[in-house]
């Protein structure tokens, strides 16, 4: 972050005073001291009740800057401040006391501080997470692809950009595969056959990368993408055929009635409404924790207790699911103390007001539910193990057991194809046999009604055949 970015200038009349609307003088706010009022009486009277920060009257507190003996201006500042200041000035410099400045480590040229006895693991410092992801990301680049880094940057800002959703998925399986060409001393991807993906197959079990393995269908359209631009002469080195691993068929997991029973029960001890909605969602309507962020209060229709779930989905493709009495429970104690003026239709929120990101979601489930947290301890009873994504298996289960046919499961859940159902959706045991024995006597039955035709000997064969072409004689007589 800059220094213009941390401590930005308004000029006369650009903000307001957040309590009478007066427009504000030319002023300049840093970290600690975003809020500014008018400095009217009757202004002052509601800033000194906001409840947030701390607030601090004309000239009773000093100035913490070196070297600066004012007071620190009436108004209200973060609770978390270290320091308190008169001005930005004196806030950035005693910022810099016991700080660096360095370079930001992923490349862009901005400036980060430091306190000098704090240490990191590369020797470097970054500016966010975002710059964090951005240096790794090209380290990884670097390190696998080589001399061939170029190529795949091409391909990564270009066609890959266009024809995946995700490029992480891209990067973990072009990364391992040109790893392997560099090792194997492969300059040029016309020397690459179908034995050398073979071998490259064998290495990568042999190393442990078993999602080398599963992505094979990335290093398959990049070499399509080659043929298409003209820059490779020979056909595909990837063999669908030879090459494609099927995948193995995970089992259900849905949460057995106890553990239902017993997720409710917690939830209504430890969580609030906001969670319990969530969780209702998950259970009654199957949609996924990321689209369950994403909802909008317009999407919830009480009437006819269905749900529009919207792009973008996993499957794309937007579809409606539909809740029962339990989710239209929730939801009414949601929306009494939804905040309306929170300043976006997200149907969820966190506690600064923002959209609710899956993970914040997860975490909080995981807090309330498990025994322990991130490796501690934090409950006395509760699961081991947390997944939200159980509960789109319990829904599938639900409607099989409830007798629902394919279609409208499928259609409950967004899913394409049946394959990717029958994933999700238990069959229990004893409805399986009830199945089957009905089946069996209904086919049974239409055994019985349908008149059974006689089998004919070799002889009686040759008799009839015999008795045929007589009478095909006689007619030609006639």
């Amino acid at each position: 972050m800059t220094k213009g970015e941390m401590m930005p200038k308004y000029e006369a009349g650009e903000r307001t005073c957040p309590i009478c609307t007066a427009p504000l003088p030319a002023h300049q706010v840093w970290p600690g001291a975003k809020y500014h009022f008018c400095g009217k009486p009757e202004c002052a009277v509601v800033v000194k009740a906001i409840k947030s920060g701390r607030y601090v009257g004309s000239n009773e507190r000093r100035c913490e800057g070196a070297d600066c003996n004012n007071y620190v201006p009436e108004g209200r500042y973060g609770s978390r401040s270290s320091y308190l200041t008169c001005s930005a000035q004196c806030w950035y410099h005693r910022h810099l006391k016991g700080n660096l400045v360095l370079t930001c480590g992923c490349g862009c040229g901005q400036d980060v501080l430091r306190p000098c006895k704090r240490k990191t693991a590369t020797g470097l410092v970054f500016v966010s997470k975002r710059h964090l992801s951005d240096y790794l990301i090209n380290k990884y680049l670097t390190d696998c692809c080589g001399p061939f880094r170029e190529l795949v940057d091409e391909y990564l800002n270009g066609f890959a950009t266009l024809h995946y959703e995700n490029l992480a998925t891209v990067r973990t399986g072009l990364g391992p595969f040109f790893l392997f060409l560099n090792e194997q001393g492969i300059a040029s991807l016309e020397d690459v056959a179908p034995k050398t993906v073979t071998q490259y197959l064998v290495w990568a079990e042999k190393s442990g990368r078993r999602g080398a393995i599963h992505d094979i269908s990335v290093v398959l359209t990049f070499f399509k993408w080659m043929i298409a631009e003209g820059r490779r002469k020979a056909g595909n080195p990837v063999v669908g055929l030879i090459h494609n691993q099927r995948k193995k068929r995970r089992s259900p997991r849905p949460y057995a009635n106890h553990e239902i029973d017993f997720i409710w029960k917690l939830l209504r001890e430890r969580g609030n409404s906001r969670l319990r909605l969530a969780a209702a969602i998950a259970e009654e309507a199957g949609l996924r924790i990321s689209e369950i962020c994403r909802l909008r209060v317009a999407d919830i229709d009480m009437v006819q207790q269905r749900i529009f779930v919207g792009l973008p989905t996993k499957t794309k493709r937007e579809r409606l699911a539909f809740f029962s009495h339990k989710t239209a429970q929730c939801c009414d104690a949601w929306m009494r103390e939804r905040d309306p003026e929170c300043g976006h239709d997200y149907l969820f929120y966190n506690t600064r007001g923002n959209m609710l990101t899956c993970k914040a979601l997860a975490d909080e489930f995981k807090r309330v539910l498990c025994t322990t947290y991130r490796g501690k301890k934090v409950n006395d009873t509760g699961l081991d193990r947390w997944s939200t994504h159980r509960l789109r298996h319990t829904m599938a289960t639900n409607l099989v057991s409830g007798g629902a046919d394919a279609a409208t499961v499928m259609a409950a859940g967004g899913w394409v194809s049946f394959d990717s159902m029958a994933g999700y959706a238990q069959v229990d045991p004893a409805v399986s046999r009830r199945g089957y024995q009905e089946a069996m006597r209904v086919a049974d039955e239409q055994k019985q009604s349908v008149p059974r035709t006689k089998s004919l000997t070799p002889a009686e064969l040759l008799k009839w055949r015999q008795v045929t072409a007589v009478k095909s004689q006689l007619v030609g007589v006639r």
